[in-house]
């Protein structure tokens, strides 16, 4: 998969794919005031993990799950690992 902006919206589960489309939206709004890019790419670097727990086979159950031990202080470790940009 590449590491684009339409490949990570459509990596997204439903719910998160709003949220997602509303920050690139206003960081191509800010770029075309400022001719600078930078907020687009920091968008894309922030989803792109996001992107990847998706596609993963029950990735965010098992996110939301460490998420909930964490803050219990129960968290033994991650779920698993992801390995950079290949999905």
């Amino acid at each position: 998969m590449d590491k684009t902006p339409a490949t990570v919206r459509q990596a997204l589960d439903p719910d998160l794919r709003a949220e997602y489309e509303a920050e690139w939206r206003a960081a191509l709004d800010q770029a075309k005031e400022t001719f600078d890019l930078a907020a687009a790419f920091d968008v894309l670097e922030r989803w792109w993990p996001v992107a990847q727990v998706c596609v993963q086979p029950g990735g965010r159950q098992q996110v939301e799950r460490a998420e909930r031990e964490w803050l219990a202080g129960t968290l033994n470790g991650i779920p698993y690992d992801l390995e950079g940009d290949d999905l």
